[in-house]
Parts: C-alpha cells; structure tokens; sequence
C-alpha cells in the first residue's frame, strides 16, 4: 500500500519515475524513519514525508555520479535518499552518535553497500577527507556562509557544493562574496522548484575552483562568531 502511495506521489505529481527496486527500498526506509525511536524528523506522516524527504531531495537533480559526501546528515537526507536513486558512492557525515548508529543499523536492513557513515564534526574530519569528494551536500545545516566555510575543504577541485535551501537564500549570499574568493568557491548554478506541499525551494550549487587553504574549515564556534 505505501509503495503505491509512494510511486503514485513521484509519478503522477512531480513526474519522477523510479525503478520497482529502489522505489520498494526508499518506501523501506520512509517506514522506518517514521517509526524511529530517536526525534529524526518532525514529519509524522507518510504522504508528507514523500513530498519533503524524497521529491525535495530528487527534483532538482537529474544526474549524480561519482563519490558524495552528505555534511550533518541527520536521518540521513539528502544523502541516503540519492545513494539509493543514482550510482554513486556516499559518506553519511553527523556528529551525533546516536544518529549515526540509527543509520548505520538502517543501512543494513536496506542492503545498502555503496555507503558508509562518520560519526564526527565536519571541523575534525575535514583533516582527514580534504578535497576527496566530487559533490558534497547539505540540507537544512546552516545558513550559507557557514555552509560554505564547512563544505568547501571535503570537495575535490572541480567538484560541487548542493545545499537544499527555502526561498532565503538570497538573503543569506549577501554574506559570501568574500567567502567565495577565500574559498576559492563560486556560484555555478541555482534551480528553483517547488513541492505539491507548497514550499519553494532552491538548490544552491557552487563550484570549487581552487584548493581551500588548510585553516579552514575553523572550529564552529569562530565561523559564528566571526564571519569571512
């Protein structure tokens, strides 16, 4: 019944087709995300969960290859969600221990083998992972600039920065032109969209076009405190 739902919603709403195997394992996953003991998510609902766990994280992005890196992972999204759908390799990054120990017994029950979860700050494994992925994601973190200071160091030079954001992004890349050059970062491209729920949404893309110097990303308190 779910599964129905699920590829009813994709289908038919957002014109997102998948194959009977990956929409049977994201419909596996969405379950157990609802059901799960930890506070992963505010949605309680299945059919809502469809529209802002997975059409949010697809529609936007048509192709994906290469190896992912998903910054404050929490549940999972988006980087759960986009090892499923396309042939990529994922590291699932979060602080929390709890959470990644959720994921890590969730990745199991999916089968899933081309992932793999860290339980750290993006601060910390920023020295051991610098300029190794070719996309790295966020999703509901941080607002730009603070994205861009802990995101740049992970992504190869070349790769991609995709950060999901609402429709305040403008507001918040007023902040960045000196970031960009100090980054060596650069605005690529912005898709905007919106979901059946009504929410518009935007996919901030920025390119690496240069290596990022090794003080960055600073600790999380001085990115607040003070910025670029």
């Amino acid at each position: 019944m779910f599964k129905l739902i699920l590829k009813e919603i994709l289908e038919k709403t957002y014109n997102l087709h998948l194959s009977q195997d990956t929409l049977q394992t994201i419909d596996k996953y969405l379950r157990l995300l609802l059901e799960a003991p930890l506070n992963l998510t505010s949605i309680d609902d299945y059919n809502e969960a469809v529209h802002k766990h997975v059409a949010d994280v697809l529609l936007p992005i048509k192709s994906l290859t290469g190896n992912l890196l998903d910054v404050g992972t929490g549940a999972g999204i988006p980087g759960l969600i986009l090892v499923i759908v396309f042939p990529i390799k994922a590291t699932l990054l979060d602080s929390s221990k709890k959470k990644i120990f959720w994921l890590n017994d969730t990745i199991k029950k999916l089968n899933l083998s081309n992932i793999n979860t860290v339980a750290t700050r993006a601060e910390d494994y920023a020295k051991q992972a610098r300029e190794k992925f070719d996309v790295v994601t966020a999703r509901a973190v941080a607002e730009v600039r603070i994205l861009l200071e802990l995101c740049a160091a992970f992504a190869k030079v070349g790769g991609l920065l995709y950060f999901y954001k609402g429709p305040n992004w403008k507001e918040e890349y007023k902040a960045c032109v000196n970031i960009e050059r100090i980054l060596n970062v650069r605005l690529k491209e912005v898709i905007d969209y919106q979901l059946a729920t009504g929410e518009k949404r935007s996919l901030i893309i920025f390119e690496k076009v240069g290596p990022t110097d090794p003080k960055f990303p600073r600790r999380y308190n001085q990115i607040l405190k003070k910025p670029l």
